[in-house]
């Protein structure tokens, strides 16, 4: 089958200290300090077939996700800027939608023919942290996409628990291709939904919100504030087109955020009573939490969803006084989320296709990723068996 795989040097720094796994396996918790020099290439590799466990999936529609790019591209040092979990040589891709065409021999609960969206995160489920109910932080955590094979190829394996059906969502839209290109938004979406409605509750309709990035993540954050009862989202983005994605989305108001006043934006759009929930999706909370003070209403709550390695000082003293709870958030699995996403889109009261500015071959990958590298695109889906 074809498929994009990314290669990169296994170049620890110095002072990044290799456990005994990492030595071994190549499995590294910290990318940023290992990987350097990233090369994407599209080739052949041998077809999967399932474990007993697992269903191979045909690719319909996989999306290119910020962590892909950071993967993908590297800073100035010639490392990779994705700070997370990674392993290399290996297929990317983890945003996606397919259908079932060959399922393992203990596989129950789906068959040949079936269109579902899978989990990137891969509990184990045996752990403490899977028997404390947090999958997300699964003590033996493998990620489709970053250490196991992911979805931009024709094929991919994926054990039957981590799938979900998107039957209603093609019911709903009436086109196996369109809920293909929606199912491939489920995970990203996912993870705004983790973040906002299961990581912390004090999720209210009427509620101030401020987003910070209007990626792929933020749009999602938008978009179900909107859906959720959102009175106002107030939006903060560098890039003109974003701004214009997240009107689309669901954006009461955006904002260029640099060297603007953003305690005061926010103060004016509340009437002065500052911002009830604040999503944090930029991955620069150095600019976006740490100037955050007096646009904070009594018992504002913040989620931390952006993927950043810097140093970020916070005003502490304004988050005690006026009890502002801050939620870091990390992943989509557990809480039925993936299935909530499904029926929200299924309903018509979520639909993420707005934020889909290129549909592209799977040849084109690598012309889709250096095109992303301007951050004008919300999302590109690949379309690996078109």
């Amino acid at each position: 089958m074809k498929a994009l795989t990314l290669t990169a040097d296994f170049a620890p720094k110095p002072d990044y200290q290799l456990n005994d796994r990492e030595r071994t396996t190549h499995r590294i918790q910290a990318g940023s300090q290992v990987w350097k020099n990233p090369h994407i290439n599209i080739g052949q590799t041998a077809d999967p077939t399932p474990k007993d466990d697992e269903v191979i999936i045909k690719v319909g529609a996989v999306g290119i996700c910020g962590s892909d790019m950071h993967m993908y591209e590297p800073g100035k040092d010639g490392y990779i800027l994705y700070p997370g979990l990674t392993r290399f040589p290996n297929i990317l891709g983890h945003e996606f939608a397919g259908t079932v065409v060959e399922v393992g021999k203990h596989v129950r609960d789906l068959k040949v023919g079936d269109m579902v969206a899978a989990e990137e995160i891969q509990w184990c489920g045996e752990c403490i942290s899977c028997r404390r109910g947090f999958v997300n932080h699964c003590d033996n955590l493998e990620e489709l996409g970053f250490t196991t094979p992911g979805a931009m190829a024709q094929y991919i394996p994926v054990r039957a628990r981590y799938c979900w059906s998107i039957q209603e969502i093609a019911d709903r839209v009436g086109s196996e291709s369109e809920a293909m290109v929606m199912g491939a938004m489920v995970e990203p979406t996912g993870v705004s939904y983790h973040a906002m409605f299961n990581r912390i509750h004090t999720w209210q309709p009427g509620a101030y919100v401020v987003v910070f990035g209007a990626g792929p993540i933020g749009l999602a954050a938008i978009a179900l504030a909107s859906a959720a009862g959102a009175s106002q989202v107030i939006v903060f983005d560098t890039s003109p087109s974003r701004r214009e994605f997240a009107l689309k989305l669901g954006a009461t108001a955006v904002h260029d955020p640099v060297g603007a006043d953003l305690n005061g934006i926010i103060l004016d759009a509340t009437y002065g009573r500052g911002v009830d929930f604040v999503v944090e999706a930029a991955g620069v909370p150095n600019h976006t939490l740490a100037p955050l003070t007096k646009g904070l209403a009594v018992n504002a709550t913040i989620c931390h969803i952006g993927r950043s390695e810097r140093p970020t000082p916070l005003e502490l003293e304004y988050y005690q006084v006026k009890g502002v709870q801050l939620a870091g958030s990390l992943g989509h699995s557990g809480h039925g989320t993936f299935m909530n996403v499904i029926r929200m889109m299924a309903s018509g009261k979520l639909d993420m296709r707005p934020m889909v500015s290129a549909r592209m071959a799977l040849d084109e990958a690598p012309s889709a990723f250096k095109r992303l590298e301007s951050r004008q695109d919300a999302k590109i889906i690949l379309l690996p068996n078109a």
